[in-house]
């Protein structure tokens, strides 16, 4: 058996010994990544397909026919978006129709209004009226009325060319306690080079953010592709949670999962726990992601490498173990070499490498200050990506790995010398 094999079995042995663990905390993300419920409403033709492609991405269209919820109320599942749509039917028909449709819908969102369940409830209505026509109907106003007793609604008021706001004044004035938000969701242009560029969308993110249920803030959060800095925040929310130690399900408990393995095999237990911090970050910034951990892990050995890599000093014989021995003894030294060679593989060419002792201290005991380093550095790469890579959903998961484990290298030697500085002034609480 070569020690490249060795090695995988090695490192899927760590991850069915922390099977358990990792599943305590799937089940913790989950409750806190909960698909929002989002009703879209209002005539045909103001535009609600096109603000849907905006916000997420995809269209109405991708997710098929929709599968009926109620007569009048029609649930659409687009693929790899965190949300779950539904569309009203019937505002359009003759009077005895649409009171048909009206009470089919209330009938249906009162009913999931009622659950205990949190996730059948329907969290938020974009009513959607065209400002372009400026004009509300009285069935609009007592629909609007009517659904705003069982959901928070948000009245979107599409195609909006310019910066007239008479329009919007009076549907305030019919409806002073709702949220009002005029958008263009795509560039419109209009004659010769004139155009209108896309506005508005910001804030009907911020807005349905502050009115979404807690449990589902994070998985809207990650669908919607507008805000980047809303995702950099969830991020950021995410692993400050996740690393206070008052959480029983924090990353420190996770990394003492890896301490009782063998000499050795405690150091890819601990690259395991990075790697599920990244993992965490995909899923939170909404950058596609196996997700099944264990099928993800085994494809991202290059993020590991990332984070060792700016650490390896050059190539060298025997002077590799005098180096990493000044990192917690004999016995920690020599299986930071090991872990280090065997983790960086060909990449470390056909010599020794010499490795800076604080690979010791990144992938041995767990330290707060260098894990947060590193996961907001990760972070930063992670929003970089969405910011270049606007086509993302055509790349496969494995090319997504691979550039963002080639960014995050770079960005690793941009944090190292931070990294050596926390490194030093532990050295110095030792002593």
């Amino acid at each position: 058996m070569t020690i490249e094999i060795e090695e995988e079995k090695n490192f899927e042995n760590v991850l069915a010994w922390m099977e358990k663990e990792f599943n305590k905390f799937n089940e913790d993300f989950d409750k806190n990544f909960l698909k929002p419920n989002i009703v879209l409403s209002g005539k045909t033709g103001v535009g609600k397909s096109t603000l849907i492609n905006a916000v997420f991405g995809q269209s109405l269209a991708e997710a098929g026919e929709g599968k009926p919820v109620s007569k009048s109320l029609i649930k659409y599942n687009i693929p790899e978006v965190n949300v779950n749509l539904f569309d009203t039917k019937g505002i359009e028909l003759d009077l005895v129709e649409r009171e048909l449709s009206r009470k089919s819908i209330i009938s249906e969102i009162e009913k999931r209004a009622a659950s205990s369940n949190v996730e059948e409830h329907m969290h938020i209505m974009w009513y959607c009226i065209s400002n372009e026509g400026r004009r509300i109907e009285d069935v609009e106003i007592e629909w609007i009325k009517e659904f705003s007793k069982y959901m928070k609604i948000i009245i979107v008021l599409t195609q909006t060319l310019d910066l007239d706001d008479k329009f919007q004044i009076k549907v305030e004035k019919e409806f002073p306690d709702l949220k009002i938000c005029r958008v263009l969701a795509e560039e419109r242009a209009l004659f010769g080079d004139i155009k209108v560029p896309a506005f508005g969308l910001e804030k009907l993110i911020v807005e349905t953010v502050n009115l979404l249920p807690a449990a589902t803030r994070r998985a809207f959060t990650a669908a919607q592709k507008i805000k980047i800095e809303e995702k950099i925040d969830s991020a950021l929310k995410l692993i400050q949670e996740r690393l206070d130690s008052k959480n029983p399900l924090n990353y420190k408990n996770l990394a003492h999962i890896a301490d009782g393995f063998p000499i050795g095999i405690d150091m890819l237990g601990k690259g395991a726990v990075y790697l599920y911090i990244a993992k965490d970050i995909m899923t939170v910034m909404g950058i596609p992601v196996n997700k099944s951990f264990f099928k993800f892990a085994k494809s991202a050995k290059p993020l590991l490498q990332s984070i060792i890599l700016p650490f390896v000093l050059s190539e060298g014989g025997k002077v590799a173990s005098k180096i990493a021995l000044k990192q917690g003894g004999e016995e920690v030294g020599k299986k930071t070499v090991g872990f280090g060679l065997n983790l960086l593989g060909k990449t470390a060419g056909k010599g020794n490498v010499v490795l800076a002792p604080i690979v010791g201290l990144i992938f041995g005991a767990f330290n707060r200050k260098i894990t947060e380093k590193i996961a907001y550095a990760f972070i930063d790469v992670c929003a970089e990506f969405l910011r270049e890579e606007l086509n993302y959903e055509n790349l496969t998961n494995e090319e997504i790995l691979d550039i963002l484990s080639k960014n995050m290298r770079n960005k690793m030697h941009d944090v190292q010398e931070n990294i050596e500085l926390i490194a030093e002034d532990e050295k110095a609480l030792q002593s």
